[in-house]
């Protein structure tokens, strides 16, 4: 536990330096006051207020005032949900067990059942809908293939589309389950990507890279 959280500081020095990494850390415990902050991090209020301002106007921490008991109210600053993200996130490790126990529960063909859903719900969320390819000419294939390789990018695969005459390929640098398919190459290669694929532009396609086999890209041989 203690090496991940000296990866975490580390990351953030590289990102913001010594002391904006040390607020950002102390900040993810809790909300802190600026005096709470100057002598968790021993130098002086001005110093902190300084940093602290900085973090606020690139959206990374909030600031408000509590009122106390006694005296004036005090500023507290709190990590923002941009801030928050800074930390990471162990999602693919619920998604790992999830994925077990559905099959162990109800089977193989089940989690497929399931997760060709997701498939469509993920299409249906960036509002892609099935290609009509077969019946289109080159240009306008293209054009509807641009557009899928749009929404596959705002879905953060980081994909292009590759046209040597009439090969068409989709290419993809970038697996946004990359963790979770590592563990479950069948179920997340085999059925999600499958499933994403098929739903978009038919069954006209080969997966020929991916990246839960060793490969740098997930390459998507088009077939027409």
């Amino acid at each position: 536990m203690r090496a991940e959280t000296e990866i975490e500081e580390n990351y953030l020095q590289d990102l913001f330096g010594h002391v904006k990494a040390q607020i950002l850390t102390e900040l993810s415990y809790s909300p802190l006051t600026m005096d709470e902050l100057s002598r968790l991090l021993n130098i002086n209020k001005n110093a902190v207020k300084e940093h602290a301002d900085s973090l606020e106007v690139k959206g990374y921490v909030i600031s408000y005032f509590r009122h106390a008991q006694a005296g004036r109210p005090k500023k507290v600053i709190e990590l923002s949900e941009k801030g928050l993200e800074l930390f990471p996130k162990k999602y693919s490790i619920l998604a790992n067990l999830m994925l077990q126990e559905i099959k162990k529960q109800y089977g193989n063909e089940a989690l497929n059942n399931i997760l060709a859903g997701v498939a469509e719900n993920m299409l249906k969320s960036y509002e892609v809908k099935g290609l009509d390819l077969e019946g289109s000419k080159r240009d306008k294939r293209l054009l509807q293939l641009k557009s899928f390789v749009d929404s596959l990018n705002r879905m953060g695969y980081s994909a292009k589309l590759e046209v040597d005459g009439d090969s068409m390929r989709i290419i993809r640098y970038n697996c946004i389950f990359y963790d979770l398919a590592r563990e479950n190459s069948g179920s997340i290669c085999g059925t999600l990507g499958n499933q994403l694929v098929k739903k978009a532009i038919g069954d006209n396609f080969a997966i020929t890279e991916k990246f839960s086999t060793g490969d740098k890209k997930c390459v998507v041989e088009l077939k027409f």
